[in-house]
C-alpha cells in the first residue's frame, strides 16, 4: 500500500486556503513534511493516519475528537488515495473490488444545540466520508477487521523504550492498525515490545521453530549494517535483551545501557520490522554479503525523526531507511534541514506557518535543488525554514559592531580604541570564505546590514 494523495479541510488549522490537496511519490521513498512549530506537521500526519486506519480503529486511537474540527466550522474531513500491490494486499470479505486508487475518508462532524439549552462543549461524531463518491474496498481492505498486507504504521517524537500507561500499551499490543499507530497519538506509549519479540524471536529459534532462525539473522545483520554509529554491532540475543558492542574483543553490553539516540533509533526500527512481520505474516527480507533489505512494501509516517538524533545520524537516517526497507513509503516531520537533504524529488512539502494564508505546497524545483545539493545552512536559510541568520543573537549583535567599525577603519576615521575593538572582533567573528564575501558586498553596496542573512 502506498499514499497517492491525502486532503484535509476544516481540520484545526487546515481550512480555507489553507486546506490540504497534496500528490505523494507512491512507492518506496522518503517525503518530508517541514515547516515551523504551529505548521501543523503533527495534524496533518495524524489525520492521514486516521484516514489510513478507518473508522472504528480512529474511535480506539482518538476516543474524544473534541477540538479537532476549526472553531467556527461544523464538519471537516480527511482523505487519502491509496495505490494496492496486488502481491501483497489481500482483498477479504464480499462486494466490488476497487478499481484503481482505493479513496479512504472520514468526516466530522458537530451536532445541533437544542435552543435555549445550556449545554457541556458540544463533541464532534466522526463517520466515514463519502459524499462525492461510495468507497469501494475499504472494508475489504485496509479499513478491514484484520486487514491482510495493507501495512501502515505511526511514530510520534516521544518514542519511549519503557514504562508508559496501561491504557497505552493496551494500544501498542493490539493486533492490526490500532497498535501499529498507538505512538503517534499517545505520548506515553513505548516501543519495548520491539526487544521482547526479539526475546521471543530467540526462544523460537532455539526450539527449531520454522523462520525463526532466518528472521533472527535478517534482525541482526539489520540492526548491525551501519545504523548505530560508531562502530557498533549485534553481539547476541539472549533472554536478557539484545546485546551490542563496539569492536571484536570489546564488551559487550545491553542496549538499555546506551544513550537515548541509540537506543531510539534501534527500538524504532526493531519496531517497524515486527509489524511488518505481523501484517503479512513472514518478513519478507533479502540477506547478502553487503546487502540486507526488508522488501516489504507499505507506509511508515513518523513524527518529528529528527528527535534524540545527533546532527551526523539526522543527515544518515533518511538514506539509510530507504536503503534497508526500499520499498517502503516513508513519510516524515521535522525541524531540521539534514533530514530534509534526503527527500524524494516530489517529496519535500512545505508547511506555511500559522500566520500564512495558503496551503501546504510541494516545494519548486529550484528550492528542491538548493536543499538536497547545498549545505545545512542553504537549507536552514531558505524559506522552509524561514531562519533570518545562522549566528547566535549574540554574535549577530557584535557583527553589526564589527560593520560599523570596519566602515571607520577603511575611511581613516576610528580611533585607536575603535581600531583595537576592530581588530578584536575581527578575530572573534572570522567566517567562512563563502560568508565573508557576502559581508563585504553588502558592505561595499552600502546596505547597512551584516550580511548575516542571506
Amino acid at each position: 500500500m502506498y499514499v497517492a494523495k491525502v486532503g484535509l479541510s476544516n481540520i484545526r488549522g487546515f481550512t480555507g486556503a489553507r486546506t490540504v490537496d497534496l500528490a505523494l511519490p507512491t512507492g518506496g521513498g522518503w517525503t518530508v513534511l517541514a515547516g515551523r512549530n504551529g505548521s501543523g506537521k503533527t495534524t496533518l500526519l495524524q489525520a492521514l493516519a486516521l484516514a489510513l486506519s478507518g473508522p472504528s480503529v480512529s474511535r480506539n486511537l482518538v476516543p474524544d475528537f473534541g477540538g479537532w474540527i476549526t472553531a467556527r466550522t461544523r464538519t471537516g474531513w480527511a482523505e487519502a488515495h491509496v495505490t494496492r500491490d496486488p502481491y501483497f494486499d489481500a482483498l477479504t470479505g464480499r462486494g466490488r473490488a476497487p478499481k484503481g486508487q482505493v479513496v479512504l475518508g472520514l468526516e466530522w462532524s458537530l451536532p445541533r444545540a437544542p435552543r435555549g439549552e445550556q449545554q457541556e462543549p458540544l463533541r464532534p461524531s466522526m463517520e466515514p466520508y463519502d459524499a462525492e463518491y461510495g468507497y469501494p474496498g475499504a472494508e475489504r481492505g485496509p479499513w478491514g477487521e484484520n486487514p491482510q498486507g495493507w501495512f501502515c504504521a505511526g511514530y510520534g517524537p516521544f518514542r519511549r523504550l519503557v514504562g508508559g500507561s496501561g491504557e497505552a500499551q493496551r494500544l501498542m499490543l493490539a493486533p492490526g492498525p490500532a497498535g501499529r499507530m498507538a505512538t503517534l497519538f499517545h505520548e506515553d506509549a513505548s516501543l519495548a515490545e520491539g526487544v521482547s519479540w526479539l526475546i521471543d524471536l530467540h526462544l523460537r529459534r532455539l526450539e527449531r521453530r520454522a523462520g525463526a532462525a532466518s528472521t533472527m539473522k535478517t534482525v541482526t545483520a539489520l540492526l548491525s549494517d551501519g545504523l548505530l554509529p560508531d562502530g557498533y554491532r549485534v553481539a547476541r540475543v539472549d533472554s536478557d535483551g539484545l546485546w551490542v558492542r563496539r569492536g571484536a574483543r570489546q564488551r559487550a553490553f545491553p542496549l538499555r545501557e546506551m544513550s537515548d539516540g541509540y537506543r531510539t533509533v534501534a527500538a524504532l526500527v526493531l519496531d517497524v520490522v515486527r509489524q511488518i512481520q505481523a501484517a503479512y505474516g513472514e518478513l519478507p527480507a533479502i540477506t547478502a554479503p553487503g546487502r540486507v533489505e526488508v522488501t516489504a512494501p507499505g507506509v511508515v509516517l513518523i513524527d518529528e525523526i529528527d528527535a534524540h538524533l545527533h546532527v551526523t545520524w539526522q543527515r544518515q537516517i533518511g538514506d539509510w531507511l530507504r536503503r534497508h526497507f526500499p520499498n517502503i513509503q516513508f513519510i516524515v516531520t521535522t525541524h531540521s534541514p539534514y533530514i530534509c537533504q534526503a527527500a524524494d524529488p516530489g517529496g519535500l512539502i512545505r508547511l506555511p506557518g500559522p500566520n500564512e494564508d495558503r496551503a501546504p505546497e510541494v516545494v519548486d524545483e529550484e528550492l528542491y535543488q538548493r536543499i538536497v545539493y547545498g549545505t545545512g545552512d542553504d537549507a536552514a536559510l531558505s524559506e522552509l525554514f524561514g531562519l533570518e541568520t545562522p549566528y547566535s543573537t549574540r554574535a549577530e549583535k557584535q557583527r553589526q559592531r564589527l560593520v560599523e567599525l570596519e566602515r571607520k577603519v577603511f575611511a581613516g576615521r576610528a580611533s585607536e580604541a575603535e581600531g583595537q575593538e576592530y581588530g578584536v572582533l575581527s578575530e572573534r567573528l572570522s567566517s567562512s570564505l563563502e560568508t565573508r564575501v557576502t559581508e563585504v558586498a553588502a558592505r561595499l553596496s552600502g546596505s547597512g546590514t551584516s550580511g548575516g542573512s542571506r
